[in-house]
C-alpha cells in the first residue's frame, strides 16, 4: 500500500446502495500462467458471466495487468484500481481466483484483512468460493480460508521462482538468449527467439562508435556526434520499432545519447559474438528490485552469434579504457599520447601542460607527484611534446623496418628443406624420450615387489623411488619442450605473427596518429633528464620470432638482428 493513501483509511466510510465492481485480471508470463484457462480473454469472459448472474453488482471497469508477477503489487492497473477505490468510484473487487489477486501472503493479507475491510470493499474470488459479504460463510472462517490460500499461493510463487531461475540459468549456460529485448545492434531470430541476428539498421552505429573511439574521439564527443546526426538512442529505437519497452528513467528519456550508453556499448562482449547474461538479478521473488552480479559470476558463452565488431577492434577499445584518457574540451578529441606517458620513477600518469612565452608557445608533459604529494615523493620529470613525438616516430619507423626484415628471414627459414630434416630429427628425439620414460615407469612398478620380497632395503626403496620420480618428471618436461619445438618446425612462424602483422602494416610512416599509437605502444616512460623508454606491445610474439630464428640459425640468412 502506497503511503500517500494512508490518510484515506482514517476517513469515515461512505455507504453504498449498490456494489460497483472492479473486474481485476492478472496474467504472469514468468510463473507459467500461460494456459488457456488463465488467458486474459478467458478471465474476462468468466468475470462477465459472473456479473450476469449477480444483478446486485454493477460493472465498474476492467483492470488488466498482463505480464506482471503476482508477488509484485506495484502493477500499473492494480494501482489504478486502488486509486478508484480510494476515490470512492469502486467498492467491490472480483477476481477469478486468489492467485490472480496476488501471490505475496503478507501484502495480499494486508489488502484483504485490513485495507478492504476498513474501506468497506467487498472482495470476491470466484474459484475459491470467497465472498467477504456473503452470508454463506462465517467471517472468521473466511479470514482463515483466505489466509491459508494466500500462504499456498506464496509457497507456489517461491517454488516457481526457484524453478524458473534454474531453467533460465540452464538456458543461459547453453548460450540461449532469454531476454525480453535484444541487445541494441541485434534482433531476435524469427525462427528461434533464443538466437540473435544482426540488425542491419543499428549495427553500423555500433561500428561507428568503436571506430570513432579508437581513432581518438572522446566518449562525450561520440555522443554529441550521434545526437547531431539525429540517431535515436537504444531506448528510443526500441520504441520506434514497436517494442513495449519502458526505460527506468521513464518519460525523462528524450531519445538522446549519453556517455553512459556509449561506455556500455564499448565494453559489451555481445558485439564480438559472445552471449553475456546473468548480469543482474532480483533480490527475491517478493522484492523485484534488481541488483548487480559481480562480473566473475556472469554467464558468458563464446561464439553464439555473428559479431558486429572483430575481436581485435574490441581489444583495442578495452586497452584504451585501461588508460587515463582526457580530451580537449574544444577539440573533443583524445590527445595523441593520452594515458600512455608515465613517470619512469613513480610510474604515475604525467600531465600535459602548455607554456606561453614571448619567444613562443610549447607544450610538455611533466610528473606532478613532487608538486601534489611531497618533494621526496619523486624528482622532476619533463619532456617537450614535440620532442616526444619526434622520438616515438623515429623509433616506430625502426620497429617497422625490423618487422619487415624478420618477415623476410622467416620466409627463408620456412622454405628451407633443411628445416624439414631438423623437424624429423626432433621427432626421433621425442620417440627416444618416450621410450626412456616407459623404461623408468616399468622400474618404478617393480620397486615395491622387490622391497616386499627383501631384495632391497627400505632406504634403497625410498631413494630409488625418489630418483625415478625425479627422472620421469624431467623426461615429461623434455617431451613437452620438444613437442612445442616440433610444432613450430612443422608449422613455422610467418606473417600471421602478431608482431609482424601489426608493425609491418605501417610501412613508410611519415607521421603519428592516435589509432597507430594505441595499437603498437603499451606505455612511454619518461626518465629524469628527458630520456624515454618505449614499451611496445606484442613483446611475446617478437620473442617467439627470435627464438625460432635462433633454433634455425643454420638456415637463417646472415642479417643483423634488432631488438624490440
Amino acid at each position: 500500500m502506497h503511503s500517500k493513501y494512508k490518510d484515506y483509511l482514517e476517513q469515515p466510510q461512505k455507504s453504498f446502495k449498490t456494489w460497483k465492481a472492479a473486474l481485476y485480471i492478472r496474467l504472469s508470463r514468468e510463473d507459467g500462467d500461460k494456459t488457456e484457462s488463465y488467458s486474459v480473454t478467458s478471465q474476462r469472459e468468466i468475470l462477465k458471466e459472473y456479473l450476469k448472474l449477480h444483478p446486485d453488482i454493477e460493472f465498474g471497469d476492467f483492470y488488466i495487468d498482463d505480464g506482471w508477477s503476482g508477488t509484485n503489487f506495484e502493477r500499473p492497473d492494480f494501482t489504478r484500481m486502488m486509486e478508484d477505490i480510494y476515490a470512492g468510484n469502486i467498492n467491490c473487487v472480483i477476481v477469478k481466483d486468489l492467485s490472480r489477486f496476488g501471490r505475496n501472503y503478507t501484502d495480499s493479507g494486508n489488502y484483504l484483512d485490513n485495507v478492504f475491510v476498513r474501506l468497506n470493499v467487498r472482495f470476491i474470488a470466484m474459484n475459491n468460493g470467497i465472498d467477504t459479504f456473503s452470508n454463506n460463510m462465517n467471517a472468521a472462517t473466511q479470514c482463515i480460508s483466505v489466509g491459508v490460500t494466500n500462504v499456498i499461493n506464496e509457497s507456489l510463487a517461491a517454488t516457481t521462482s526457484v524453478n524458473v531461475r534454474g531453467t533460465l540459468n540452464v538456458n543461459r549456460a547453453q548460450g540461449k538468449f532469454i531476454g525480453s529485448f535484444p541487445t541494441y545492434g541485434y534482433l531476435k531470430d524469427p525462427q528461434d527467439h533464443h538466437k540473435l541476428i544482426i540488425d542491419e539498421q543499428t549495427a553500423p552505429v555500433i561500428r561507428q562508435i568503436y571506430d570513432s573511439f579508437i581513432s581518438g574521439k572522446s566518449i562525450i564527443g561520440i555522443a554529441k556526434e550521434l545526437n547531431a546526426q539525429g540517431i535515436p538512442n537504444p531506448s528510443a529505437y526500441k520504441k520506434l520499432i514497436g517494442f513495449k519497452y519502458h526505460h527506468p528513467t521513464g518519460k525523462s528519456n528524450d531519445g538522446l545519447w549519453h556517455d553512459s550508453s556509449i561506455r556500455r556499448i564499448l565494453q559489451n562482449e555481445m558485439y564480438i559474438g559472445n552471449m553475456v547474461q546473468g548480469k543482474n538479478t532480483t533480490i527475491s521473488y517478493k522484492i523485484r528490485q534488481c541488483r548487480a552480479i559481480p562480473k566473475e559470476d556472469w554467464i558468458i558463452v563464446e561464439g553464439t552469434h555473428e559479431p558486429i565488431v572483430d575481436k581485435e577492434t574490441f581489444d583495442k577499445a578495452q586497452s584504451l579504457f585501461r588508460k587515463s584518457i582526457r580530451s580537449s574540451p574544444v577539440k573533443k578529441e583524445v590527445d595523441l599520447f593520452s594515458g600512455l606517458v608515465r613517470c619512469a620513477d613513480c610510474h604515475r600518469i604525467m600531465n600535459k601542460k602548455t607554456n606561453h612565452h614571448s619567444y613562443g608557445t610549447y607544450r610538455y608533459y611533466r610528473c606532478m607527484t613532487r608538486r601534489k604529494l611531497s618533494e621526496d615523493a619523486c624528482t622532476n620529470h619533463t619532456i617537450r611534446i614535440d620532442k616526444l613525438e619526434e622520438a616515438v616516430l623515429v623509433t616506430l619507423q625502426k620497429m617497422v623496418e625490423t618487422a619487415v626484415e624478420l618477415d623476410e628471414i622467416l620466409s627463408v627459414i620456412n622454405n628451407s628443406s633443411k628445416r624439414v630434416k631438423e623437424s624429423d630429427h626432433i621427432q626421433k628425439m621425442i620417440t627416444a624420450e618416450k621410450a626412456e620414460k616407459e623404461k623408468s615407469m616399468k622400474l618404478m612398478i617393480e620397486l615395491y615387489p622387490d622391497f616386499k620380497e627383501g631384495n632391497i632395503t627400505k632406504e634403497e626403496y625410498m631413494l630409488l623411488k625418489a630418483n625415478l620420480s625425479e627422472k620421469i618428471e624431467m623426461i615429461d618436461k623434455n617431451i613437452a619442450s620438444l613437442t612445442k619445438t616440433a610444432e613450430e618446425y612443422k608449422s613455422g612462424i610467418g606473417s600471421e605473427n602478431e608482431f609482424i602483422s601489426h608493425f609491418k602494416q605501417y610501412g613508410n610512416i611519415k607521421s603519428l596518429n592516435r589509432p597507430m599509437v594505441v595499437e603498437l605502444i603499451d606505455e612511454i616512460l619518461v626518465h629524469e633528464g628527458g630520456n624515454i623508454t618505449i614499451k611496445f606491445k606484442f613483446k611475446d610474439a617478437y620473442e617467439r620470432i627470435i627464438e625460432y630464428i635462433e633454433m634455425n640459425k643454420d638456415v637463417a640468412p646472415k642479417k643483423k638482428k634488432k631488438s624490440a
